[in-house]
């Protein structure tokens, strides 16, 4: 009897644990666009939805980097809108939501790139430091 509890009990709990799902708060710390669509880009512009993050860049050159650093703040998952002028003059936007890999740490911030690619095409990722046992850092990331 009590064999048939222990079981009936286990089950209940692992079906309570699945119905919720695993949905970790992640930070974040570093926004990163990168330029590779071969000339310069204007008026860049990214919006991290579900928060105040922001980043402007009037014009970022071909192979050039608009970024901003900040403090840690809670990323909503929400996506990313990115809009900017590609070097063809035409007005480009995406919104973009890369899942963040599973086995990142919530407990360590994570970093935000997007790479502009000459097509106009964007690749969203994230990199992640860990602190490694040398007193140095291993960086994770998606690509």
């Amino acid at each position: 009897m009590k064999g048939l509890l222990a079981i009936v009990a286990a089950a209940s709990l692992a079906g309570c644990a699945g119905s919720y799902g695993y949905n970790p708060n992640y930070y974040f710390n570093y926004v990163e666009v990168i330029n590779l669509s071969g000339g310069p880009i204007r008026d860049v512009s990214l919006r991290v939805n579900g928060s105040s993050r922001a980043l402007d860049c009037e014009r970022v050159n071909a192979n050039a980097i608009c970024e901003d650093r900040f403090g840690k703040r809670r990323y909503p998952q929400q996506g990313l809108d990115l809009s900017w002028t590609h070097p063809d003059g035409s007005a480009r936007s995406d919104t973009l939501s890369p899942a963040i890999p599973a086995f990142f740490s919530s407990g360590l911030s994570v970093q935000v790139y997007l790479e502009i690619r000459e097509n106009g095409s964007v690749k969203a990722y994230y990199k992640q430091e860990e602190p490694g046992r040398n007193g140095g850092s291993i960086i994770f990331d998606r690509l």
